[in-house]
């Protein structure tokens, strides 16, 4: 059985209103996100992905970041989990997770 595609929104948020958009369609928002240093993580979005084909990731943080990535296959073929990270001075790093699980 496959894993689900997950999206982490790790390290730098703080208050933030976050959309995630796949394939220019908005899948998740939330307000007031913020990162939980005791785990180093501040969301875990599930990723839909249509038809277990790949697609592309957009990730927006109100007006202080943007990023986009896209999803190399289907589900079990390709990495399972990205992370999104933001730096104090707004830039993002959104990619494939590092190794271990999130929780």
């Amino acid at each position: 059985m496959a894993e689900p595609l997950v999206l982490e929104l790790g390290a730098g948020f703080r208050d933030d209103e976050v959309r995630v958009l796949l394939d220019g369609r908005e899948v998740w928002a939330g307000t007031g996100v913020s990162t939980d240093w005791s785990i180093g993580v501040a969301a875990v979005v599930p990723l839909p992905v249509p038809g277990g084909t790949g697609g592309r990731v957009e990730v927006r943080v109100g007006h202080r970041a943007r990023g986009t990535t896209q999803l190399a296959g289907a589900p079990g073929t390709a990495d399972q989990r990205l992370r999104c990270d933001l730096d104090p001075d707004g830039g993002m790093t959104l990619g494939p997770a590092p190794e271990g699980p999130w929780m």
